[in-house]
């Protein structure tokens, strides 16, 4: 037996699925979020591990060989770092030269198109310059240096800094 006035059709009204799909577009938000939270966080994780190896290396090898440090540092200055730590999550390298956009562009139009060009490539068409920085202080003409302050530039925290210690 029907009702007058009922319907007997089944489904959902447009308001249930006006609330569905605000609830469903909050939930995407809060993902996307979280998930770009994660990779920062995870890129700066990256940049402080690279920075304590390097200051870990120049402490209990370096200046334990030499009694001083470097004026400059590379990969080649640390043979016992990993020369990937030496190459911010940007693709700017410690110690290499930075590039311009005009040269990078120019490398990548030269059929160099290595994940390294690209990544720097876009890293300063953004804005963005390297995240890593050594400043070797009191140096003599022979290049010896007597203290050094390393840097991270990290994103939404403090710069991140290790100094010579104390001999």
């Amino acid at each position: 037996m029907t009702h007058p006035g009922k319907s007997t059709q089944n489904g959902f009204t447009v308001i249930e699925l006006i609330a569905i799909t605000i609830v469903l577009a909050i939930a995407a938000v809060l993902v996307f979020v979280q998930v770009n939270s994660l990779k920062v966080a995870d890129q700066n994780n990256q940049r402080k591990t690279a920075i304590n190896a390097m200051h870990y290396a120049l402490e209990e090898v370096y200046y334990k060989q030499h009694s001083n440090y470097p004026a400059t540092l590379t990969s080649a200055t640390l043979p016992s770092v990993d020369p990937a730590l030496f190459t911010d999550p940007d693709g700017f390298t410690l110690g290499k030269e930075a590039l311009s956009k005009d040269e990078l562009q120019k490398l990548a139009d030269g059929g160099n198109t290595s994940d390294d060009v690209e990544r720097r490539l876009a890293a300063v068409s953004a804005g963005k310059g390297p995240n890593y920085h050594y400043d070797a202080t009191d140096c003599d003409t022979a290049g010896n240096c007597k203290g050094y302050t390393l840097r991270a530039d990290l994103v939404g925290e403090a710069e991140y800094v290790k100094k010579n210690r104390t001999h």
